[in-house]
């Protein structure tokens, strides 16, 4: 057994993920408000995207869109990573060697990249631009910031059901 797997082991037999597993209606709850959290976060990051990418909202400053949506996009986050430590504890020797959970957190990694990124350089330009066409650089941040969450929607969707129809793995 590996020393990683021995941690996801453990992870699983933990309180929480013990009681994750052996209550009948905590598991679906959660996994709603990570859904929740997934369409907070989606919904209002790509509503800015949109704006970036000059096809939604040309009318409104970037800056505008940003200070109305980006809270509604942490709040989402947040909400998806306290649920998905949840969903993670109760299925984490499942996800242990699970090529598609892999994919999603770099996909999230990504995305976060991405993220950081836009905000340490193009954004802080902001004011230059704002009101006008962005620049290239904005667009393509805004684009790659929706293909990035819908792929990790898609991502998570996928590992959801891998987890439900796959055994558990055998320790390496």
């Amino acid at each position: 057994m590996t020393p990683a797997y021995a941690f996801f082991h453990w992870l699983t037999q933990t309180y929480i993920g013990a009681t994750m597993q052996g209550n009948a209606y905590l598991f679906p709850t959660v996994e709603a408000l990570h859904i929740m959290g997934s369409v907070a976060l989606v919904a209002s990051t790509s509503i800015l995207s949109l704006r970036l990418a000059g096809l939604f909202l040309r009318e409104i400053p970037v800056s505008k869109v940003a200070s109305q949506f980006l809270p509604w996009a942490w709040l989402g986050f947040g909400c998806q990573v306290v649920t998905g430590i949840l969903l993670f504890m109760s299925e984490a020797t499942q996800a242990y060697a699970n090529v598609i959970f892999q994919v999603k957190m770099a996909l999230i990694v990504l995305a976060g990249i991405n993220a950081l990124v836009f905000h340490q350089t193009v954004y802080r330009r902001v004011k230059t631009w704002d009101a006008s066409n962005p620049p290239f650089s904005a667009k393509f941040a805004g684009y790659a910031s929706i293909v990035l969450w819908f792929a990790v929607i898609a991502a998570g969707r996928w590992l959801n059901s891998s987890i439900a129809n796959s055994p558990m793995p055998m320790p390496k």
